[in-house]
């Protein structure tokens, strides 16, 4: 079934224009909430590209830079939003390329 964009519900979205821009406001909000407490902190550096999946909320998946402090990293981050859950509404996953062992995982 598709909506009035033309998108399958359910289905992997590629996102452009104005919804990218909300995407990548997500992404930055999200990652510093993480960094606060004893969370690790990134910055973006570089998005290369994100799509959006709606299941029970939205799922961002994000192929990204990130950066902490020097060091910069080929990333991929998830992140999935349920906003109508006022405790652990959004949880995040950051696995970095070439590094399959070293992965975040954090809901809050």
């Amino acid at each position: 079934m598709a909506n009035q964009g033309g998108n399958l519900c359910g289905g992997v979205n590629e996102i452009q224009g104005e919804d990218f821009q909300q995407a990548l406001d997500v992404l930055n909000k999200t990652l510093a909430t993480l960094a606060t407490g004893d969370g690790p902190s990134f910055q973006v550096v570089k998005v290369k590209s994100v799509t959006s999946q709606v299941v029970a909320g939205t799922l961002y998946r994000y192929q990204v830079q990130l950066s902490q402090g020097d060091d910069i990293k080929e990333s991929y981050v998830e992140i999935w939003s349920q906003p109508w859950l006022q405790e652990k509404g959004t949880n995040i996953k950051i696995k970095f390329e070439g590094e399959e062992t070293n992965t975040i995982d954090s809901t809050f």
